[in-house]
């Protein structure tokens, strides 16, 4: 057998003499390594338990997800509101029963005063940060309302009227006006001027001027839409009033209810006396001028003070009585029956008397 010869770390075997040039196929060491020490060519196939999937996470970063063996990932339970079980930061959680109304709220919460969410059964109010115990707000403490119009308590500081749930109906169950949706009364304010004046007026027109005057001294509502009661020889209050028909009650300061409208107080006359000033101050047994019969017609062609522009004593007019100090007997009768208050008797221009000024442009509830 010829010697043996190492080469390029191959073994090469020789039989006698003769050579191939097919070279030999390497085998791999059995300490995993090749002959010369460096690795060798084959690595053992992976196994399954050596299996490791690619994460996403990135470096130094954390992720409550796993990944499970067939790639896909999943993530712990999380509350769910709604689910009629309360975890994790929910303050409650009644189900199908969770509402903006009721004990626990849509988000799981519970419902509280101040969360501007109404409990119903529980809280009449809630304006949120915005409760407050003044006038018309709602206490901060029971999300009850404080003091307000609707309530059925006048609160003098803010009301005039309050028949709570009546508000706003038109009715009232006594001599006193209904109440409106703002706690005032619901009528056309009819007063009786606190000035007296001779005949020059300024004719009708004039009239009228010193009614708006006289309510716009006293700060009542649409003072320039206020109309004299008063006529000359064509003109009238049945002609020139804008809100004749107007089914609204006509009323005195101080709610007092004269006539339920303009066709009660022509066809029955006043209920009462007209004896409140624009300030509410009480005036009986005045003079008044008109010139108007019990319809709300010219009482004549004359006896006009010249349409309402002499002071002469030469001429006269015809005046009204405002109202008796007793509402009661037989003067009160004949005052109701034949109509005292519009057509009384005839003075001269030169004396003074007052002005009957009626709200002609009354606002209907639901037009506001």
């Amino acid at each position: 057998m010829a010697p043996q010869v190492r080469r390029l770390g191959f073994i090469i075997l020789s039989f006698g003499t003769s050579c191939t040039d097919d070279p030999l196929v390497s085998t791999p060491a059995s300490d995993g390594e090749s002959a010369s020490g460096g690795p060798t060519s084959f690595d053992p196939p992976p196994t399954a338990s050596a299996t490791v999937a690619p994460t996403t996470t990135e470096p130094g970063s954390t992720s409550e997800e796993s990944t499970s063996f067939d790639g896909t990932t999943t993530t712990p339970d999380q509350p769910v509101c709604g689910d009629d079980i309360a975890e994790g930061a929910e303050e409650c959680d009644f189900g199908k029963a969770n509402a903006d109304d009721a004990g626990c709220t849509i988000e799981c919460k519970l419902a509280t005063c101040g969360d501007s969410l109404v409990w119903e059964g529980v809280e009449q109010c809630d304006m949120g940060a915005g409760n407050s115990d003044e006038y018309g707000g709602c206490r901060p403490d029971t999300c009850h309302w404080a003091a307000r119009c609707g309530d059925g308590v006048v609160d003098p500081a803010h009301e005039l009227c309050d028949r709570g749930e009546q508000n706003g109906s038109g009715i009232t169950d006594d001599e006193f006006a209904p109440c409106d949706l703002h706690c005032g009364y619901y009528g056309r304010l009819l007063f009786i001027t606190a000035q007296a004046y001779d005949g020059d007026l300024g004719g009708v027109s004039g009239a009228d001027l010193k009614c708006h005057a006289a309510a716009s001294k006293a700060g009542l509502p649409h003072s320039n839409a206020y109309r004299a009661w008063i006529s000359d020889d064509f003109q009238s209050p049945v002609s020139r009033f804008e809100q004749w028909d107007l089914a609204v009650p006509l009323i005195l300061s101080g709610g007092l209810v004269v006539a339920a409208d303009l066709l009660d107080l022509v066809d029955n006359g006043p209920h009462i006396g007209i004896a409140r000033t624009e300030l509410g101050d009480v005036l009986v047994q005045q003079p008044v001028w008109t010139h108007t019969s019990a319809f709300g017609e010219s009482f004549s062609i004359a006896d006009h003070c010249e349409t309402w522009i002499s002071a002469s004593d030469l001429s006269s007019a015809r005046q009204g009585l405002n109202a008796l100090a007793v509402e009661d007997g037989p003067d009160w009768e004949s005052w109701r029956d034949e109509r005292w208050w519009t057509s009384y008797l005839n003075q001269r221009c030169n004396k003074l008397a007052h002005l009957y000024c009626i709200d002609d442009g009354f606002v209907l509830e639901q037009e506001r």
